[in-house]
Parts: C-alpha cells; sequence; structure tokens
C-alpha cells in the first residue's frame, strides 16, 4: 500500500551512513584525478557502465573507497544500467553544494528511478542521497530478470521472492488489461528479509506490505522517473498467495498512475489512487466483498470520503476504515459506469482535471450521486458484490 506523496529516497551506491568527506582525492594508481564537479560526475559514470570499480572510486578519499566498491561491486553483480547524476544548478563553485536527481536503473527496469541528492567538489566528491539502494544494505543482490521486470532478491533468495518473480507478468497482464499498455512494463521488485528493511529503502515509516518508491521528477528526457516495488519476505509471508498476487498488482498499477504525467498543482485525492489500484488488484478474484470490506462495514455511522491523512493515520484502525472505504467507493462507481470509465477519471484526475469535472465527464453524474450510491452500497452489506 504505497504512501502518497512519495518520499524521497537516499541512495548513491554508497553505504548508508556514508559520507563522502576527505582529505584529498587519493586517487588508485594510474587514475586522472577530476578537476571539476562535472568531469569527476561524468568520470563516475563512465566508470560504472564499464564496471571500472577503481576508476567509479577515484574522486573518493582512501579511506572510504573500499566501502563504496563494494557497494558499486554489488549495484554492478545486480545488473546497474545506468547511473548519472542530473538537474545540477549551472554552477557549482568548489566547496558549495547543489541538489540534484540521481539516476539509476538496473537491466530489466524500463526506467530510471530518481532521488534527490546533494553534492559538493572540493578535490574530492561528496555525495549524500536521501535513501539508500537495495546494494547499500550489505547484503548480496541477486537479479532474476521475468516477464515484466526483474526482481532484486537482496540477501539469499526466498520462497517468497521467487513466486513473487513468477507472479509478475499475471500483475503486469493484469494492469495492462485496466490502464493500457502505455507505463514502463518493466519493473524492478525488490525483495527484502526484514520490514525494517522495506521502511529504509522507501524513507518512510509504517507497516506495510510492499511499497511503490521513487521521487515523482521529471528526467532530461522530459518523461517521469520510474517506480521500484519494494517488499518485504517477513511480511509477504503472512499473506495468501492470493494476498501476494493483489498486492503485487495494486502496486503496479501505482507504477503505470506514476508513469503519466502530473502537472504542477493537480489535486488528486489518494482515496482515487488506493481505490483505484484496490479495484483493479481485486477485480475478478475470488474473495468476499464483505470480508474485504469489514473494517467499513463494522464502522458505525455513514460512511465518509476518506481524507488523505486517514491513510498515514497511526491509528491502524481508522487506516483499515480508510483504505476499505477507497476501494469501496471507486468499485461502486465501476459497478455503475464500468472500470474502463473510472479509469480514465483517474487518468483526467491525474492530469489536471478537477474531481466534480471528471465525474460529469467519465460517469456521467455528479460526485455527489457517486457519493450518494457507494453510501447505499454499504448500507446494504454489498450484498451481490462480486469484485
Amino acid at each position: 500500500m504505497p504512501p502518497r506523496p512519495p518520499v524521497p529516497r537516499r541512495s548513491l551506491l554508497l553505504a548508508p551512513a556514508l559520507a563522502l568527506t576527505a582529505c584529498g582525492p587519493a586517487t588508485p594508481a594510474g587514475s586522472p584525478v577530476p578537476s571539476s564537479l562535472g568531469a569527476a560526475l561524468a568520470a563516475r559514470r563512465r566508470a560504472l557502465l564499464t564496471g571500472d570499480l577503481d576508476r567509479a572510486g577515484a574522486a573518493v578519499a582512501a579511506d572510504e573507497r573500499g566501502a563504496l566498491r563494494r557497494a558499486d561491486a554489488t549495484a554492478l553483480a545486480a545488473g546497474l544500467d545506468d547511473w548519472a547524476v542530473e538537474g545540477l544548478p549551472s554552477a557549482v563553485g568548489s566547496g558549495e553544494e547543489g541538489r540534484g536527481l540521481l539516476r539509476v536503473r538496473v537491466a530489466g527496469e524500463a526506467r530510471a528511478v530518481a532521488s534527490g541528492v546533494a553534492v559538493r567538489w572540493d578535490g574530492a566528491l561528496h555525495l549524500a542521497a536521501d535513501t539508500p539502494q537495495p546494494w547499500d544494505l550489505s547484503a548480496p543482490v541477486t537479479a532474476q530478470r521475468v516477464e515484466g521486470g526483474v526482481v532484486l532478491h537482496v540477501g539469499e533468495p526466498s520462497a517468497v521472492g521467487r513466486e513473487v518473480a513468477a507472479g509478475l507478468a499475471d500483475a503486469t497482464a493484469r494492469v495492462d488489461a485496466a490502464w493500457g499498455t502505455d507505463w514502463p512494463r518493466g519493473t524492478a521488485v525488490v525483495v527484502v528479509p526484514r520490514a525494517a528493511d522495506v521502511t529504509r529503502l522507501a524513507g518512510t515509516g509504517g507497516d506495510v506490505d510492499a511499497v511503490a518508491v521513487g521521487l515523482d521528477a521529471d528526467l532530461a528526457d522530459g518523461a517521469p522517473a520510474g517506480v521500484r516495488v519494494v517488499l518485504s519476505t517477513e511480511r509477504f509471508a503472512t499473506l495468501s498467495p492470493l494476498g501476494r498476487a493483489v498486492v503485487l498488482t495494486h502496486e503496479l498499477v501505482h507504477v503505470a498512475t506514476r508513469a503519466t504525467p502530473r502537472p504542477p498543482g493537480a489535486v488528486v485525492p489518494r482515496w482515487l489512487t488506493e481505490g483505484h489500484a484496490d479495484h483493479v488488484a481485486r477485480r475478478g478474484r475470488d474473495v468476499s466483498a464483505a470480508a474485504l470490506a469489514a473494517a467499513l462495514l463494522a464502522d458505525p455511522g455513514e460512511p465518509q470520503v476518506p481524507a488523505d491523512a486517514d491513510f498515514t493515520a497511526t491509528d491502524a484502525g481508522r487506516v483499515q476504515v480508510a483504505y476499505a472505504a477507497a476501494w469501496t467507493l471507486v468499485t461502486s462507481a465501476a459497478r455503475a459506469s464500468g472500470t474502463p470509465a473510472v479509469t480514465a477519471l483517474v487518468r483526467d484526475v491525474w492530469t489536471g482535471t478537477p474531481l466534480e469535472a471528471a465525474c460529469t465527464a467519465r460517469l456521467n453524474r455528479p460526485f455527489a450521486e457517486v457519493v450518494a450510491t457507494w453510501r447505499r452500497d454499504v448500507a446494504t452489506g454489498l450484498v451481490g458484490w462480486v469484485p
């Protein structure tokens, strides 16, 4: 269940607490000393993409190069296919700090994933990104290329991780059927051992089954950066096989949605994106609608459209009601107007159309009527519903 808005990430092919402070460039023998920040970043990128670990760390202080080299080696073993810093201010002087985007992609990912990064050059390269990468967790990373993308197993590959790899193609096809194929249909799913590892890679707290991570930003080519899915064996093992398939599909719906350019100022209520992701992930599955919405059906009083804050509340019961309300509200609209109409509504709102106008255009009725129908559905206990 991905939190919105997405949080920045801290990464850089570095150990998580590694600060590249240096008393001099102390480069390996035979490696040229970069003369500027731009030269240092360009040299590091070239070296990484050719697998030259010595040159990749050439501008880093000697006492920190070992940790960096280990992270770089793990990244290359995982299929690192792109690494670059872009979007820095045009002139960052010696000793000054600039903010940019770190762009990272592994083989099997259709789009590079971005994170914010602080960069400084004072004769040595200083990089501090916003969350770690999978290879910063001090464990081997094994890449498993499959239809639909790539699964990055952090640590020893688990049965859950192999199941995720086997199910990625089906989850991708389900998203295609609802959303269309105009999204980066190559997703990296990072499988980590512990829920705490998910928190580290996502840069956010919360007890979640899975999360879509990556900074919402346009890359240099003008298209949105990609999104990864992160999940833990610890949490996923507690779900049924059907539950795991649903959660994976849910996250891929977020990947597809966030691949659509979103103009500044577009107001997208979280209930709409979460409810739509659950609707797509659950429709056609052999599950009980009443069981899925149990928290909402047991909640006293008239159902309320969830506020964004409800999805990140510290009260777990409030969060469960919010997700159940979002799913039933979107599914109620889809029962009346069809899934294609609801998906078109999500696209419209995501790209800047106000919700009220999108409801009128796509559902042929105002939002108040959509809510009234939903409340009647909930009042009947969702009798006759098939997700």
